[in-house]
């Protein structure tokens, strides 16, 4: 669980690139410039924010659970000098300490136990190293928008004259221990509607308050400097935020 493997990693990015570009690029960037030196991104996939940051100059290295998104990485960046780590989050550990961390895209909440994910990932920063991460509270299921345990098309997108690629998704959610757990099918399909390939896959997400998500720092050893709602620097309020960004150092 929580793997991206198989077909859902090669059809990662053909999803993300429907979306537009990463929105989520210029407070990273932003956030590597405010805080220079060593930088490790936890969770980079195929390198979809990793080397957009690694081709602009920044000292950033990238850390990711799922091989196959490694090699997909490797296999779209054959000359690069990026350094990739593989391993999890939990419990990986560098040879050298870092002067901040990223974990974008929300995979922090991918953790088991995200306070045990974040005081592990304390121990990777050197003193009064920065930590970014993204987080967000999933409106649309917890208030029944989308129904549970009903299919529904996720994604799509064609992948040449012949093929297009879907992904449907269900779900089933714990409000009191704000766990929401997924399911995707992914398949490949001809213009007969013939399946080509499929996958299938469970994710599991855990979401917090913002109260929450404060205590968890407090109590791995961080001090929140910044928090940004919606990915938008220049909005002031944090009330009605569904994905907070936070900016904290380890103190």
């Amino acid at each position: 669980m929580n793997s991206y493997s198989s077909l859902e990693a090669s059809l990662h990015d053909v999803f993300w690139a429907t979306d537009g570009p990463p929105i989520e690029l210029p407070l990273l960037r932003d956030f590597l410039q405010n805080h220079p030196g060593r930088s490790l991104e936890v969770g980079c996939g195929s390198g979809r924010l990793l080397m957009p940051l690694f081709e602009e100059g920044f000292a950033i290295e990238g850390l990711e659970l799922s091989q196959d998104m490694l090699d997909l990485c490797r296999t779209n960046h054959p000359s690069s000098a990026v350094v990739l780590h593989h391993g999890s989050m939990d419990v990986w550990k560098g040879s050298q300490d870092y002067a901040s961390i990223i974990i974008p895209a929300f995979t922090l909440q991918l953790a088991e136990n995200p306070l045990v994910t974040l005081q592990h990932l304390k121990g990777l920063l050197a003193d009064g190293g920065a930590l970014y991460f993204s987080a967000f509270t999933p409106l649309a299921e917890i208030v029944g928008e989308l129904p549970e345990n009903e299919w529904y098309p996720d994604h799509f997108s064609p992948l040449d004259e012949d093929r297009v690629a879907t992904v449907h998704t269900r779900h089933c959610i714990d409000r009191e221990a704000q766990v929401l757990l997924r399911e995707h099918h992914y398949q490949i399909i001809d213009k007969s509607g013939r399946t080509l390939e499929e996958h299938h896959s469970r994710q599991k997400i855990r979401w917090c308050t913002r109260r929450e998500w404060k205590n968890h720092l407090e109590q791995a050893g961080f001090v929140i400097e910044k928090q940004i709602p919606d990915f938008k620097p220049t909005r002031k309020s944090l009330a009605q935020a569904q994905i907070l960004s936070t900016i904290a150092r380890k103190s």
